[in-house]
């Protein structure tokens, strides 16, 4: 049986706190205070209390009370009362009864998630086995994930569960530290492997590493100083900003703050670094994404100088040892708003029914030295980022879109691949070139859709035959082991103050699978020949940087496995010791199974979700869901780093083979340790790159709903959950909640046997993939949910 982080109340796992914290919890209880406290509780008891205060928030749900506030309008005025009617409060959030934000107000608990997916996400399978236990008394290092309402989860590598952490025990502890937590309580349930059962508690006894320096939020003006309000509603501590300290912001403004001092407990004092702009603005809040995760959007002048110094023509020097195709005819198909085009394609026909077909990279080696100020700010930021309304690119725009690009009637340096192919997808030889081309035409991807259905237009010959190729090319994969997945993708058009004014859901085309599989199959070859020829029987084997991707997670797929069975598919599990979880083939046939179903959407973004991250590192275990045995990243040098690092070990290996000569011992570890640093960094950037794109994306999608309030759309129930249902709109992709407390036809109960909702005296059932019509309710802009109700 599955159970969900989400919404977990602290006080099922165990006994509560004697004592409310007097720092973490925001108002300030005076160790004297517990002489009040007793008093007032005996005379009004605590439970009593405790029912007045859910009664008076569910009275008026929807809005939300500072304590102070909260406590007059209920009567509880004097002084004498105050601590003990916070000492309940916080009780009553501390176990999850009632929620906090980050205006510390408080109201009713309303932290579900914004969508199934996520739900799904968070659902962890116990126990698990090969999973270590934890034991009572003893010291485990782990990451804290901390819940807005103040508590926290500890997770610890290698073990079947988290830890969970009461406020008063996160001791100064923040979320995303990596810290070190004591178990205090391991219950009977745990340790027999119960399924429900209680978690352990511990407490935080020493935090090892601030993972945060930075923090985003909007000022709030209070006496003398600014209250930050951070958009990241898991940092709990109140951040103060001294007046002094603010650089000249003012209320109601978005900043970064950074010089975080963490001396005060419960208190974060910080100082503004940026001025992002005006609270609300579309534009900014899509800014404070960026700085949330990390991600710069400026230049130093330094860079931009050395940017604009490039030269962007090709002199003689450039042309000696290249391959000059100038005169081929090379294209490039990319999206209809692309400004960087990192790669072109050519197809020449050969004698005896064989083909040669040309992968052309931009060479941006040629250009961004190794180890120069430009080589090492590219590697610091390692990928360019794809944000719902612009794009940060990984390097200067002048390099970028102009001197690296590979536009259109313009001189291009590139680094090809040469493939000489049977129309079947045979490939009988490859070659690598640094070339000098001049791209025929820029084609997007809905040009050469076009093209290829009506069979004629500029290089119609060319184009069906790549795309015959591109489908072979698919199914050997396919035999191979390889997955693809259909998911639901969208897109804006905004308005001049960057709102969005229409929702478009992407569609995947024929013209995307051709150019796909040509990079696929370019990067595989690459690969192939750096290992086969540098690297395997080597006595001094020369490092390269893979792209490898593990098999599926062991836990998330049994939590797919149960989800599917439960709405009347099958996913075949690996019951033996060795091997994957989970073949490539069953998840084929699970896609296969729900292709064209109205739980197709979800399937397969959840077994998407279910798939280990595919990494960059120096050692290569294959690629699991591409079917590949080598495989690593070379077509797109303008905006992912290791590609840049790959062009560089190919042109240095391959000149040094064919003069015979050998890398010297000193090269060897100087790449070595620059693979291992490119691969640590280039993860952990890629990972912020994508969050900051959900979320940007999940930012415009509320704003736009935020537009139509009211109005009625079609929609799938995408998932089922003990407080209502979600619904996705087929318009637009989006998802909403319909909540418990507006389902009003019935009282509707949770069978979690079938992952839906059963009315309890009509008998209606609210099943995943069934068609329902919803209204907007309403939105939260903050929290980036929209509310549904069913029509």
């Amino acid at each position: 049986m599955a159970r969900q982080r989400y919404n977990r109340k602290p006080g099922s796992s165990g006994k509560k706190n004697s004592r409310p914290s007097a720092v973490q919890n925001g108002e300030r209880v005076r160790p004297n205070d517990h002489i009040l406290i007793n008093e007032f509780l005996f005379r009004r008891g605590e439970s009593s209390l405790a029912a007045e205060i859910v009664s008076f928030l569910t009275d008026h749900e929807g809005e939300r009370f500072r304590s102070v506030e909260l406590a007059k309008k209920m009567g509880y005025t004097e002084s004498v009362q105050l601590p003990g009617f916070w000492y309940v409060l916080h009780k009553l959030q501390e176990d999850g009864t009632v929620d906090k934000d980050s205006n510390r107000a408080y109201g009713m608990q309303g932290m579900e998630p914004a969508t199934y997916e996520e739900v799904l996400e968070h659902t962890r399978q116990f126990p698990l086995p090969g999973k270590e236990q934890f034991k009572v008394d003893q010291t485990y290092a782990g990451r804290l994930i901390t819940h807005p309402n103040g508590y926290g989860f500890v997770d610890v590598e290698g073990f079947d569960d988290d830890i969970f952490v009461k406020a008063g025990d996160l001791n100064s502890a923040i979320h995303g530290d990596d810290i070190e937590v004591v178990v205090t309580k391991v219950p009977e349930t745990y340790s027999a492997k119960s399924t429900p059962h209680q978690r352990c508690e511990g407490i935080v006894v020493n935090v090892v590493t601030r993972k945060i320096s930075t923090i985003v939020g909007t000022l709030s003006r209070e006496n003398r100083k600014f209250i930050l309000k951070a958009d990241d509603r898991k940092l709990l501590p109140e951040i103060i900003v001294p007046i002094k300290q603010a650089a000249g912001a003012k209320d109601g403004e978005k900043v970064l703050v950074g010089d975080l001092d963490f001396r005060k407990p419960g208190i974060i004092q910080a100082r503004v670094l940026e001025i992002l702009g005006s609270a609300g603005d579309s534009r900014v809040e899509v800014s404070a994404i960026a700085r949330n995760h990390g991600i710069d959007e400026t230049f130093d002048e330094e860079l931009i100088n050395f940017a604009g110094a490039i030269q962007e023509g090709i002199t003689d020097d450039d042309l000696k040892n290249r391959l000059d195709i100038r005169d081929k005819n090379v294209f490039t198909i990319d999206p209809v708003d692309a400004k960087d085009f990192d790669d072109a394609l050519s197809i020449e026909t050969l004698d005896d029914n064989l083909y040669r077909i040309g992968v052309h990279i931009a060479d941006v080696s040629h250009y961004v030295p190794e180890n120069s100020p430009l080589d090492r700010e590219a590697m610091k930021r390692a990928t360019s980022v794809y944000l719902v309304d612009r794009v940060i690119p990984m390097l200067p725009s002048r390099l970028s879109e102009q001197v690296c690009s590979l536009n259109p009637g313009v001189d291009r340096m590139a680094f090809s691949v040469f493939l000489t192919m049977t129309e079947s997808g045979e490939v009988r030889e490859h070659t690598f070139h640094k070339t000098v081309i001049h791209s025929k035409r820029r084609y997007t991807y809905e040009d050469v859709q076009e093209i290829l259905l009506k069979g004629e237009g500029d290089n119609a010959a060319e184009l069906q035959l790549l795309e015959r190729i591109s489908v072979q090319l698919r199914e050997e994969r396919f035999r191979h082991g390889g997955l693809d997945f259909e998911t639901e993708e969208v897109r804006f058009r905004l308005g001049s103050k960057g709102e969005p004014v229409e929702v478009i859901k992407k569609e995947r085309l024929s013209s995307h699978r051709l150019i796909e599989e040509f990079m696929l199959l370019a990067n595989r070859k690459v690969a192939e020949y750096l290992t086969k020829t540098f690297r395997e029987r080597k006595k001094n084997p020369q490092p390269v940087i893979y792209r490898v991707h593990d098999s599926p997670q062991q836990e998330r797929v049994l939590v797919l496995a149960n989800f599917v069975r439960k709405i009347g598919y099958t996913l075949k599990i690996n019951r033996e010791k060795t091997g994957p979880i989970v073949s490539a083939k069953s998840l084929r046939q699970l896609l296969q199974q729900v292709h064209g179903s109205n739980v197709e959407f979800l399937i397969n973004e959840l077994v998407l979700r279910c798939m280990s991250k595919a990494i960059y590192t120096d050692e290569n275990t294959g690629h699991y869901g591409l079917g590949f045995e080598h495989y690593t990243h070379f077509t797109s040098p303008i905006r992912r780093y290791p590609d840049l690092i790959v062009h560089r070990l190919l042109f240095e290996y391959e000149n040094l083979r064919l003069k015979k000569k050998k890398i010297t011992d000193k090269r060897l570890a100087e790449l070595q340790e620059k693979i291992k640093v490119t691969s640590r960094i280039s993860n952990e950037r890629e990972k912020s790159a994508v969050e900051a794109e959900r979320e940007s994306i999940k930012l415009k999608q509320v704003e736009y709903m935020a537009g139509h309030l009211g109005n009625v759309y079609q929609g799938i129930i995408s998932g089922a959950t003990e407080y209502g249902i979600y619904v996705r709109m087929v318009d637009f992709a989006i998802e909403g909640l319909v909540h418990m407390r507006n389902l009003t036809d019935d009282y509707y109960e949770y069978d979690e046997a079938t992952y839906s909702l059963i009315g309890k005296r009509r008998k209606r059932r609210l099943q995943i993939g069934q068609r329902v019509k919803v209204k907007v309710h309403m939105v939260d802009m903050q929290r980036r949910t929209i509310d549904l109700v069913i029509e």
